[in-house]
């Protein structure tokens, strides 16, 4: 699985051993992943939030290439998702 990933991370198996890593060196770069990261809980919040992408067209892996920060804030994270939840509770009536 081609993946692009905005964020460092370590996907585990559930005994704790590393499956794979993304290093500052691999960040923002597209990587050849193992599938079985999948069932580590951190591939879904990460894929979740924005973080982790998975280049699963030709489209979306030249779209992630010519700017893989677009529509991310500076934590990597799915800048539309900060602003939905930026305008909720009591701030938003002001």
């Amino acid at each position: 699985m081609l993946i692009l990933s905005r964020v460092c991370a370590d996907f585990r198996s559930p005994s704790g051993e590393v499956l794979f890593r993304i290093t500052p060196s691999t960040r923002l770069i597209f990587q050849e992943a193992p599938e079985i990261i999948r069932e580590d809980p951190l591939f879904d919040m990460l894929l979740g939030d924005g973080s982790l992408e998975v280049a699963n067209s030709v489209v979306r892996k030249r779209n992630l290439e010519a700017d893989p920060m677009k529509d991310a804030d500076a934590s990597g994270k799915r800048a539309s998702d900060r602003r939905t939840h930026a305008k909720t509770g009591p701030e938003a009536e002001k």
